[in-house]
């Protein structure tokens, strides 16, 4: 069911497969050297310089270990993953966390669109409420990252309301911006979030306008790049409101993917490429929640609940989305 990716594919889907592979057997690990006998198994031909050859087996190796571990240290400890004392094996550990749920709900959405390891007829199916739980897992994000209220924006809404109505109730809540109280007479009658799918902020004591305050827009599709939420950001509080926020607002991209740089052809370090890379990210999206961050943040906004904030959704749909990585991972045990 797996498909090993080719050697010049990037190292976080090497890093993919070995995390689908040892979800996937029976004993829940592989050994780093499966990787080798796999990606040998899909070369056209043998290197006729054995040196050469070993070299790059080990530089294909280091590559998924560093991103393993880059991606161990990104998630912490509810990571899902474990490499064995011995350095020899990636390890899946259960039971899964709420982190851990987070995490392989995103790695499965990644097998959506990119067929590299698992082809189409096999991939995850989904539909828009697949969808929706990503957008579940967004808010609670959200509000982990900012420390304070989450609110599902995007449509459709856990409260039913329609837009006007949404808008006026989160910024009551929020005490900061006033929404127009009707629409404006070139409003869009079918207008449903205008681009905006999560709404969080930090509480202030004061309730005085300055906060951590983030608008971000969901993407679980593989044409997220294609999106910006800076634009729909900009018209949302020019057009909605009489008064917009004067808490300066941090523009958010929340993926399920994890990062795939491209590489140069020089020498230059891998961690500086991919921070240039995320630089990049941040100047076109606002701050970009891949997969890594997704799930890390998830537990943060658990806590957040936990500690008795109350203006706070989709919270409760960790066990809808428990079930669908149960069955899915399922699925990849008995292929």
């Amino acid at each position: 069911m797996l498909a090993v990716p080719d050697e010049s594919d990037h190292r976080a889907k090497f890093a993919d497969w070995l995390e689908l592979k040892a979800i996937s057997s029976p004993d829940a690990r592989v050994g780093f050297g499966t990787l080798i006998s796999a990606a040998t198994l899909t070369e056209n031909e043998q290197d006729d310089n054995i040196a050469d050859q070993d070299a790059e087996e080990d530089r294909l190796v280091q590559a998924a270990q560093e991103e393993i571990e880059r991606r161990q240290a990104s998630v912490g400890d509810g990571y899902p993953f474990r490499i064995d004392p011995k350095g020899n094996a990636l390890c899946f550990v259960t039971p899964l966390n709420p982190v851990g749920i987070v995490y392989l709900f995103c790695l499965y959405l990644t097998q959506v669109a990119d067929h590299t390891i698992i082809k189409k007829a096999d991939a995850p199916k989904i539909d828009n409420r697949v969808r929706d739980l990503f957008q579940a897992c967004s808010t609670v994000a959200a509000g982990g990252y900012v420390g304070g209220p989450a609110v599902s924006f995007g449509w459709p809404r856990p409260s039913g309301k329609d837009f006007l109505a949404a808008l006026k109730a989160v910024y009551k809540e929020f005490g900061d911006g006033k929404p127009h109280k009707t629409p404006r007479p070139g409003a869009s009658k079918a207008v449903k979030d205008n681009g905006i799918d999560v709404i969080a902020w930090r509480r202030q004591a004061d309730r005085l306008p300055g906060t951590h305050y983030l608008i971000g827009q969901v993407a679980s599709g593989s044409n997220w790049e294609g999106k910006s939420v800076t634009t729909d950001r900009k018209h949302f509080h020019d057009f909605w409101f009489e008064r917009a926020p004067g808490s300066q607002a941090t523009d958010a991209m929340f993926i399920p993917f994890n990062l795939e740089p491209e590489l140069p052809d020089d020498s230059t370090p891998y961690q500086e490429v991919l921070t240039d890379y995320v630089a990049s990210l941040n100047y076109k999206f606002g701050d970009v929640f891949y997969r890594d961050r997704v799930a890390r943040n998830f537990s943060l906004g658990l806590l957040v609940v936990e500690a008795g904030e109350t203006y706070f959704e989709r919270h409760k749909e960790l066990p809808k989305i428990a079930r669908w990585v149960n069955n899915y991972s399922k699925r990849l045990q008995t292929a």
